[in-house]
């Protein structure tokens, strides 16, 4: 069984040094994912913006005040697979192979595109630009034929059990 679900998420990003990025706790109702060695994804419920960002800008004002903080929630989309399924759909996508422990994140090509992967229990969720969205949801298509359609509408983000997210392997800077 196959479900796929576009899914509404609030995507802030800080950029620091790899020292202050280190020490910044997971915040409240986030998933924190690091991207690259300066630079860390906050993943949350668009009702929770906010307050990801205050958490990191309290946390950045004494530790580093140079840090960037941004909401880049309008620059994602995100697409969750669920089910037993997920992990065959996510196989025809891309040749990043999926984690052998969860909740793992990973970068690189998903239906041809940078991607961000959210590997967690019982889910994938696929972050792309937005620019893909359209493109991303033409191939899950493809691939799923008559399993699933893709819904129209966008269901919130709900977090699962909050982890600090390190890439799983190596990816190549043209697909961060």
């Amino acid at each position: 069984m196959l479900s796929l679900e576009r899914t509404h998420a609030s995507v802030v990003s800080c950029w620091a040094s790899p020292e202050a990025l280190d020490a910044l706790a997971i915040l409240s109702g986030a998933h924190k994912c690091r991207v690259a060695p300066d630079e860390v994804l906050f993943l949350s419920a668009p009702a929770q913006v906010a307050d990801v960002q205050r958490q990191a800008a309290a946390f950045f004002a004494t530790v580093e005040p140079s840090a960037l903080i941004l909401d880049q929630s309008d620059g994602w989309t995100m697409f969750t697979l669920r089910g037993d399924e997920a992990d065959r759909v996510f196989a025809q996508l891309s040749v990043v192979p999926p984690p052998s422990e969860r909740p793992a994140f990973v970068q690189g090509a998903v239906a041809g595109g940078s991607a961000k992967m959210l590997f967690l229990e019982g889910c994938i969720r696929v972050l792309v630009p937005s620019t893909l969205r359209h493109h991303l949801a033409a191939r899950l298509r493809d691939v799923c034929g008559e399993l699933v359609t893709i819904p129209a509408t966008e269901t919130p983000f709900v977090i699962e059990p909050v982890v600090t997210l390190h890439q799983d392997g190596a990816a190549t800077p043209a697909l961060r």
